[in-house]
């Protein structure tokens, strides 16, 4: 009696395991590939600008302490103005040496970064900190993130229904219709930001230091879709 059952039950396995071994069927009808892409420029909205405070001294102590100074004083006042996201990057303290090898002097600095859609309050705070010591080291204009997605998503959306009428077009006219989406990419909305050019205003009279002047211009924000496409005749 068990051998007839581990008979039947081997009889069975060996019937079914080929139809698990099988390949799927490759699908059937024509696969269309699709291109496209969706642009849309805006103005920018953000200034970035990096400033930092420079000392140099003999005494690496004085150096380091007239930057801590320095930068203190920066970021108080920085954190005064609102709107403005203030953060500080890099410090830097190292020795020259002259061509013999004698050490001369020390160099010593720390970077202040400050970002705001506030053109105004953002530009007069950097002529503030240019009137205390701190040197300009780059100016630059972005999209903000909460108008890049807003781009974006506006964007994949006029992207995708131009491929679907793309697909729905091409269908038609080749006397098939679309079956089904077999592979689709859509890409992301990358701005990156761009170096300002930045003057100093004419100085006026008083001994005030007046804030720099830009012009951010435009930014162009563009999405990219790929899709494959299976077109079936029509039953």
């Amino acid at each position: 009696m068990i051998r007839s059952v581990s008979l039947a039950a081997a009889l069975l396995i060996a019937a079914v395991v080929p139809v698990w071994a099988q390949p799927a069927p490759p699908p059937s009808g024509t696969a269309l590939t699709l291109s496209t892409h969706a642009d849309k420029t805006l103005p920018r909205d953000q200034l970035e600008a990096e400033l930092r405070v420079d000392a140099m001294d003999a005494d690496a102590v004085r150096v380091q302490a007239d930057v801590n100074r320095g930068m203190a004083a920066a970021l108080a006042h920085a954190k005064t103005v609102a709107g403005v996201t203030v953060e500080t990057t890099g410090y830097s303290v190292y020795e020259e040496r002259d061509a013999k090898g004698n050490p001369t002097r020390w160099h010593g600095s720390q970077a202040l970064r400050v970002k705001s859609g506030d053109f105004a309050a953002l530009l007069n705070l950097v002529g503030t900190l240019q009137g205390q010591g701190l040197a300009l080291s780059s100016l630059t204009a972005e999209l903000s993130p909460a108008a890049a997605k807003a781009a974006q998503d506006e964007l994949t959306d006029i992207a995708l229904k131009d491929i679907r009428a793309r697909a729905g077009r091409i269908a038609a006219a080749l006397g098939t219709h679309v079956e089904r989406y077999a592979e689709l990419r859509v890409g992301n909305a990358s701005v990156p930001p761009v170096p300002v050019r930045f003057m100093a205003a004419a100085a006026p009279a008083s001994s005030s230091m007046p804030p720099p002047v830009a012009a951010t211009g435009d930014a162009t924000v563009s999405v990219n879709v790929d899709a494959t496409v299976l077109l079936a005749p029509v039953r």
